[in-house]
């Protein structure tokens, strides 16, 4: 990991965006702050010059020169001065020997450049200066340092730079710690999907207890490689058990008509081969048809077309189906259902997955058994329940019935492709439905929630 990879993440980015928005914030507020209180104190000078001058002006015109001495011997800090001019502007007496230029004599403050000293020759400073005529003719001027302002100024600057550079430097300090961080997660999550994409899918992202968005991103991905897996393991599988289920079929048509043509038989013999061959060729788009319906649907193809589903129609219609075919079988079936159950699906994806357990039940029910179907609601939400009094199916069976082409060793005999289960159990996942299985006592108690399997 380079040290220019961490300037250039998202992190370090944004660390510095906000790094630079808290620096233009915090500078505007000192500004703003060193503004209000610059007018405040201005306007406090001001005030204050104010009074001081219509103080002087009160006292009696001989008693000036002595209240303008006190006043300037007791300035300590040399902060303020006031001095009398005669009408020409000559210094009478005072804190200053020149008038400072370009004051109007209006009686208000202004700022203007000030000389103090004995001779009036010097450096000059800011001061806040006001000049108004006194009853007997002369001129009164008084004035106050603006030092104050400049030592507020000075305040400020020292304030920014103890306060405003740690926190910029500190700031990037923790965009770069946190930058480096992020690359190390990322490169560890990279690391791990390399090794995923040579071929061991049995490898997982990390996650640390922090519950962050990378937690979040792991645990996503960890489920998504898990279900990557399973996809990959069926798939490995699934080729031999569609060569095994296929070349029976295929098998029995090349004897039929292998063995037709040396015979040399009759047209009718031939017909009949013919039609048997047929059969057997159905049997084989049958399956293939099974698979990329299975396919389709756990490709979640048909999730646009959800819409209210009422769980207890679809109850009722199968029962009507299969009763006939239950009569015949002599197995009592009986219906047991609560009116408006609903949810939100595919109305004939679920009544296939209705019409597939009944037909399960119905096919290992022995005669004079009795496979019951029941919609009802619980605490978490409908459900639709098919419970026989056949064999039912081992506890470790119940969860290989569910992949493709696996067949129970007591079903052999029972024709099928052993894909109903599978055909549901794409369906449910299609829905976030799951499909329980209990023993009945006797039997099985086949049971499809319509929660998620986790809840």
């Amino acid at each position: 990991m380079r040290l220019l990879d961490v300037f250039r993440t998202a992190t370090f980015r944004t660390a510095a965006i906000l790094t630079w928005a808290y620096a233009v914030s915090t500078l505007l507020l000192f500004l703003f702050i060193y503004w209000q209180t610059a007018v405040l104190e201005i306007a406090r000078i001001d005030e204050f010059l104010i009074h001081e001058a219509t103080a002087i002006a009160r006292e009696d015109p001989a008693r000036i020169e002595a209240d303008v001495d006190i006043r300037y011997a007791t300035d300590l800090h040399r902060q303020g001065f006031a001095a009398v001019f005669s009408p020409a502007l000559k210094p009478l007496f005072g804190g200053i020997v020149r008038y400072p230029q370009d004051l109007p004599r209006d009686g208000r403050v202004h700022r203007v450049m000030v000389v103090r000293n004995a001779t009036g020759i010097g450096p000059a400073e800011p001061f806040r200066t006001m000049a108004r005529d006194l009853p007997d003719g002369r001129v009164l001027v008084v004035g106050r340092s603006e030092e104050l302002i400049a030592a507020l100024r000075q305040q400020v600057l020292r304030a920014l730079e103890l306060g405003l550079l740690p926190a910029l430097v500190c700031s990037l300090g923790l965009g770069i710690f946190a930058s480096r961080r992020t690359l190390q997660r990322l490169s560890n999550i990279n690391a791990t999907i390399s090794r995923i994409t040579q071929g061991h899918l049995r490898d997982r992202l990390v996650t640390t207890l922090d519950g962050d968005a990378f937690d979040d991103l792991a645990l996503g991905m960890n489920r998504m490689l898990d279900e990557i897996e399973r996809l990959v393991a069926e798939i490995s599988g699934v080729g031999d058990d569609i060569a095994h289920d296929l070349r029976t079929p295929l098998t029995r048509v090349r004897a039929r008509l292998e063995g037709a043509r040396n015979r040399g038989a009759s047209h009718e013999e031939l017909c009949a081969t013919v039609d048997q061959a047929i059969a057997d060729l159905d049997q084989a788009f049958a399956l293939m048809t099974a698979l990329l319906r299975i396919g389709q649907i756990e490709a979640s193809a048909r999730r646009a077309g959800f819409a209210d589903v009422s769980l207890t129609a679809i109850a009722q219609e199968v029962f009507e189906l299969y009763q006939p075919v239950a009569e015949l079988n002599d197995i009592n079936l009986k219906l047991t259902v609560t009116p408006e159950l609903h949810v939100n699906g595919d109305r004939d994806l679920l009544f296939e997955v209705a019409a597939n357990l009944v037909d399960n039940a119905v096919k290992f029910t022995p005669a004079g058994g009795q496979v019951e179907i029941a919609a009802h609601r619980r605490a978490r939400g409908p459900v639709l329940c098919v419970h026989d009094s056949g064999p039912g199916i081992p506890a470790e069976e119940r969860s290989a019935v569910m992949q493709r082409f696996h067949r129970a060793d007591r079903s052999r005999n029972v024709p099928g492709y052993g894909l109903g289960l599978s055909l549901v159990n794409a369906i449910l996942r299609l829905h976030v439905f799951h499909l329980h299985m209990a023993d009945g006592r006797p039997g099985l108690v086949a049971e499809v929630r319509t929660w998620p399997e986790a809840a």
